[in-house]
């Protein structure tokens, strides 16, 4: 017991200030999870390596975690996604079937996508911060550091929040660049994993929303002329708060780490959670929302082609690329003279 505390003891009389910088380089890739819906956020590790990984691609847009496939009902045209939003609207919906099968979950919408609501991610970020300047304030007072903990925190906080909310506004951008879908028009596009998923989704755009299809290719998502310049002070100014903490004393320097800490346990939860449609910003009508469940993949992809003319067919050969069996190519081959049939009448 004795040389446990003796133990202790040490470390607490340990200075880490001098690999404190080091240990706040690390954990970008944790950051670039959380970040990838951007917003405001505590003080952490990881930014200063994050802020130089956005200056060296010069886009604001994460590498996807697993990239998916949006398909056009209506011509059948498929493309990579390259587009975290959406990668976060198939997530969220996500839902695992007893048995195996699929689950397919049908969206409506007329609206374009517009201010994001707060969920549990944004207000736990806000909590964060309150405590970590709460706690770094109150510290001096009681005896423990001194004010050098509270100055730390601030700058921290500052330059993490200014990080999040250049990068909220670049995040708007790539919405707001999206083209219209025209009023008189009806977008129906599927969202999808890929053959093995346990998901997919259906986004219908009954005019007035934007082309899904525009938002997957990410044509925004590069860094303009004054983000990159943003970005660029930003991590000027992380190295001069790296700089002030190797000249914290030990205990100074153990309170940063454990305020900091607890900023990087909130960074893993961000990066660990799928974001709600409306903390996207996406607007759909949840009286229209239907969601289609069955352990045989093609009894979904039969009923999805019952709603919506056209997903069963696109989504086809994404899950079954091989020979069907006779009585399904009849089931196909009668539902795609369905509409010529109709014509004729």
């Amino acid at each position: 017991m004795s040389q446990t505390l003796d133990l202790f003891s040490r470390i607490g009389d340990w200075n880490p200030s001098a690999i404190l910088p080091v240990v706040m380089v690390l954990g970008a890739d944790m950051l670039r999870g959380a970040q990838s819906i951007p917003g405001a956020a505590p003080f952490s590790i990881g930014w200063p390596e994050f802020l130089l990984d956005l200056l060296a691609r010069g886009r604001s847009t994460v590498p996807l975690e697993s990239p998916c496939t949006i398909i056009n009902a209506k011509s059948g045209y498929a493309r990579t996604n390259r587009s975290a939003t959406l990668e976060h609207l198939l997530r969220s919906h996500a839902t695992q079937p007893a048995r195996g099968g699929l689950t397919l979950t049908l969206l409506y919408t007329s609206e374009r996508p517009g201010r994001s609501s707060n969920d549990l991610v944004s207000y736990t970020a806000l909590a964060i911060v309150v405590g970590q300047l709460a706690v770094a304030g109150v510290l001096p007072a009681l005896g423990v550091g001194s004010n050098q903990v509270f100055q730390v925190t601030v700058a921290g906080t500052v330059l993490s929040t200014a990080t999040g909310i250049l990068l909220r506004h670049q995040h708007r951008r790539e919405l707001y660049t999206a083209r219209d879908v025209p009023r008189e028009r009806r977008d129906v596009v599927c969202i999808t994993s890929g053959n093995g998923s346990a998901e997919a989704i259906v986004v219908v755009n009954e005019g007035g929303g934007v082309r899904i299809e525009d938002l997957a290719a990410g044509r925004a998502g590069g860094l303009s002329f004054v983000a990159t310049l943003g970005v660029g002070l930003l991590t000027v100014f992380w190295v001069g708060v790296l700089l002030a903490i190797t000249t914290l004393t030990s205990t100074d320097a153990w309170c940063v780490l454990a305020l900091c800490g607890a900023g990087t346990a909130y960074t893993a939860y961000a990066a660990r959670t799928w974001r709600s449609a409306a903390a996207l910003g996406f607007k759909f009508a949840d009286e229209k929302k239907r969601v289609i469940r069955e352990d045989k993949v093609m009894d979904v992809l039969m009923r999805a082609e019952e709603a919506e003319s056209g997903v069963g067919t696109a989504l086809l050969p994404v899950f079954f690329p091989g020979k069907l069996r006779p009585d399904e190519e009849l089931w196909w081959a009668e539902r795609k003279q369905a509409p010529k049939a109709a014509k004729k009448v």
